[in-house]
């Protein structure tokens, strides 16, 4: 792909905050859609920002309010109604973004657009072989559906009755940097998940604590393939499994101490 290819109506929005490792390799392999970039920076203090705009793209800084506030926010600056909601540690294949392109050059693209993404593990350079796909609506039409508010999660808000299309192709998504990385994750999602679930009943959490982690390692170990990536498959369905366990066993903490504490209740109640 060369810089004579005509350009397509499409922004490419990233939020970053301090990813000046990953950020170079995801806007490279973005480059050759020939779409504009906007990266949304929460205040970077490493060369994220630099870096990114060494490559073309353009940069608006903006304090982090949330997963959807922040993407919500780059969304109203997008030059293109069509927006395509790309992470700092993904990688586009090219054979993604030739589909891609393809979509917007021949005819009009629809509104919506399931993309799907297969995970690279620690210290690996691709996914493995054969490996499980997520599947969501990443590139959308702001005019029909847009970020919610929540601040925890990235919802869209649809308008429209239009079925997505899925595409074929997958991107590459690095989602940790090393196992510390992935540990560390876990327990954060686990902690968000606990401060923003609904309320459970002491005895299904009491219940669920003690299958919740071999069930959600065998899904992840065979359901999504991770055996096929030996021993580091096991170490990242474990991780994975860890992390489902410790969102119920915090969930649990918390249901704990709302039953003596009727503040806690009334502050989890405000915090969703």
């Amino acid at each position: 792909m060369t810089q004579d290819e005509p350009p397509i109506p499409l922004t490419v929005l990233m939020r970053t905050f301090n990813e000046a490792d990953r950020i170079e390799a995801a806007i490279r392999s973005a480059l050759p859609l020939r779409a504009e970039i906007l990266v949304i920076d929460s205040g970077s203090t490493d060369a994220t920002v630099a870096i990114a705009r060494s490559l073309g793209a353009r940069v608006v800084t903006n304090p982090w309010g949330g997963f959807g506030p922040q993407r919500r926010f780059g969304e109203a600056l997008c030059t293109h109604d069509h927006v395509f909601s790309m992470d700092a540690d993904e990688v586009l294949t090219p054979e993604l973004v030739w589909e891609i392109r393809g979509i917007f050059l021949f005819g009009p693209p629809p509104a919506l657009m399931k993309l799907r993404k297969a995970m690279a593990l620690p210290h690996h350079d691709r996914p493995p072989p054969f490996a499980f796909c997520t599947e969501q609506i990443y590139i959308y039409d702001r005019r029909v559906a847009r970020t919610t508010e929540n601040p925890n999660w990235d919802h869209l808000d649809i308008r429209t009755a239009e079925k997505p299309r899925r595409l074929e192709a997958v991107a590459w998504h690095f989602t940790y940097r090393d196992w510390n990385h992935a540990v560390a994750k876990a327990n954060y999602v686990a902690e968000l998940a606990a401060r923003t679930s609904e309320p459970r009943s002491r005895l299904e959490l009491g219940l669920r604590v003690f299958v919740e982690f071999p069930f959600y390692f065998l899904r992840f170990y065979f359901l999504r393939r991770l055996f096929l990536a030996g021993a580091d498959g096991f170490a990242m369905a474990t991780i994975l499994a860890f992390g489902r366990f410790l969102r119920i066993a915090k969930m649990r903490e918390q249901a704990a101490s709302r039953a003596v504490d009727p503040a806690a209740q009334a502050a989890a109640d405000e915090a969703r």
